[in-house]
């Protein structure tokens, strides 16, 4: 079994060349300047989003910059493997995944609990009321029997930073069930773990830096600081490293040596020594209050509330989520620490980057994983000056194409039903899903126009105006294509005609509400007639 998850290969990665192999954490930068690992490369994409984690992790706990000049330096010149061994060195004796003692994200004094199949470990598997009642209907029980340590300590690691409900004092994770967490993406692994290394200075302020023993970083060190009367456990009672290892859940791995060569379930390697089952109990550490985790954006639910972590919805990342990923909003929220000192106080000095942010996570429903969601967004490099500004015409960008994925729904829904008001409510996600998937492109390009338009001081309505053309274009595609209007059989020929009229209406630059949105003036942007008294604006108002 892999023992020590400092000194020995258990992690998947691809290079640049293609080649795939699984590396030790400090071999990260081995064969950095011939051929480069360029990402993970794990049997799950849920276990690529927490092995990225846990190197970023790694590093900033073990080779943290006390400057922002040594910061640049080891972008611009990696650390050698003998270099981050040496670094690391100190720490391996709190990664140890196996043995009597203490063990890596595992209850130290954990001996007796419930029994539970190593399946468990993964977050889409079925819970135990779902078991009990016998409704496993879509993901079965049973397909998961036996992992390889490496699996198995994917999985652990995954569990404990994305831990969901999981039932009566069964502790979520320190961001809550299934966080949304977002990057920047580099060209390199190494890049991408170092452009989110925060200076030491900056991490400090995040939790008690006074708190200094070993366990106030790695909780496992220690016996559980457990819930089980109700206690908590907040950013001033742990050193700020330990939002990396948090360790919610009770967990002890049991590794059985069956003698006779056995098959992973996860990634299909063979192993004489396999993780069939683990023991688990409740009232692990319950985080709670005052938690800012570098790595996620949060927001406020509520005018009254602290800010608290985003999480993965449905729909997926895309250009809707621009607003509380990449840049600020009173309404959306703010984006992960990470991200914001990179595009206040980095980018302008790396000229040659082309960076982009990369976000995922679980869309949770309680206890159910429904979807693991992620995606890449391009981020531009804005000056100081202009930045505002830009910030401001992008809400608007976004805020135009939610008003017109709104009047899509909407007239959809009006060309299905004589009374859509009253009509079967549905689930159209999937329309908006489509809506923000096939605009993305035109986005991002009239972000760069914006842009380029603001250095140059140059009138952007016509930048406007061509982004509510491609927004009208892709409505009405939507709308042909859901509306029914090439099955004239059995649909309402009339009630579709009208529905498309309406469409065209809401959608253009005459729209009070479109010209508000986009600060066009609304007889200028309708080619100068006024729009006809009584009209309706927008059905979804």
């Amino acid at each position: 079994m892999t023992n020590n998850l400092i000194n020995e290969p258990w992690i998947p990665v691809v290079r640049r060349s293609g080649r795939r192999e699984t590396i030790a954490p400090w071999q990260l930068t081995a064969g950095y300047e011939d051929d480069p690992i360029i990402a993970l490369d794990a049997p799950r994409a849920d276990f690529n989003g927490a092995l990225v984690q846990f190197l970023i992790g790694l590093v900033q706990t073990a080779l943290p910059p006390e400057r922002g000049r040594d910061w640049r330096r080891r972008l611009k010149k990696p650390p050698s493997p003998e270099e981050l061994r040496c670094a690391f060195e100190p720490f391996a004796y709190a990664f140890e995944l196996d043995g009597e003692g203490a063990r890596f994200m595992q209850d130290l004094t954990l001996s007796e609990g419930e029994p539970t199949t190593v399946d468990r470990l993964l977050m889409e598997m079925p819970g135990e009321q779902t078991l009990k009642k016998n409704i496993d209907h879509f993901l079965k029980r049973g397909t998961v029997q036996r992992c390889c340590p490496s699996c198995a300590a994917m999985a652990l690691l995954t569990l404990q930073t994305n831990a969901p409900s999981g039932g009566r004092g069964h502790r979520t994770s320190l961001r809550g069930g299934g966080p949304l967490t977002t990057l920047i993406l580099g060209r390199t692994l190494w890049e991408t773990v170092w452009l989110n290394i925060l200076e030491a200075r900056d991490l400090a302020g995040l939790g008690n830096a006074g708190c200094t023993c070993d366990a106030d970083t790695f909780p496992w060190l220690a016996p559980t600081r457990t819930s089980a009367k109700g206690e908590v456990t907040t950013a001033l009672d742990t050193h700020p490293l330990q939002m990396y290892w948090g360790m919610p859940r009770r967990i002890r791995l049991q590794a059985a040596e069956t003698g006779t060569i056995d098959t992973c379930d996860i990634c299909g390697c063979e192993s004489d020594r396999m993780v069939i089952t683990y023991l688990t109990k409740d009232g692990g550490v319950n985080y709670k209050g005052g938690w800012r985790h570098p790595l996620t954006p949060y927001a406020r639910m509520k005018s009254d509330e602290e800010l608290l972590p985003r999480h993965g919805q449905p729909g997926g990342v895309t250009y809707r989520n621009w607003l509380g990923l990449v840049q600020s909003h009173p309404e959306r929220g703010v984006p992960a620490r990470v991200v914001t000192t990179f595009r206040e106080d980095r980018y302008a000095d790396l000229t040659d980057l082309d960076a982009r942010i990369w976000a995922f996570g679980y869309d949770m429903d309680n206890m159910k994983a429904r979807c693991w969601y992620e995606g890449t967004m391009p981020l531009l490099h804005v000056e100081g000056g202009l930045r505002e500004r830009f910030e401001a015409e992008g809400a608007r960008l976004i805020r135009a194409a939610e008003l017109v994925v709104s009047s899509t729904r909407s007239c959809i829904r009006q060309a299905w039903y004589d009374d859509p008001k009253n009509a079967p409510s549905g689930d159209l996600s999937f329309i908006d899903a489509r809506f923000w998937q096939e605009t993305e492109a035109a986005f991002y390009e009239q972000q760069r126009r914006l842009l380029a338009g603001l250095r140059t001081d140059t009138d952007l309505s016509g930048i406007k105006t061509d982004w509510l053309t491609t927004l009208q274009e892709e409505a009405l595609v939507l709308f042909d294509e859901y509306s029914q209007a090439a099955q004239i059989g059995i649909a309402d020929p009339r009630r579709i005609a009208l529905a498309h009229r309406d469409l065209r209406r809401f959608t253009s630059p005459g729209n009070k509400l479109i010209a508000q949105a986009l600060d066009l003036p609304v007889e200028a942007a309708a080619g100068g007639k006024r729009k006809k008294r009584g009209a309706s604006e927008d059905p979804a108002v």
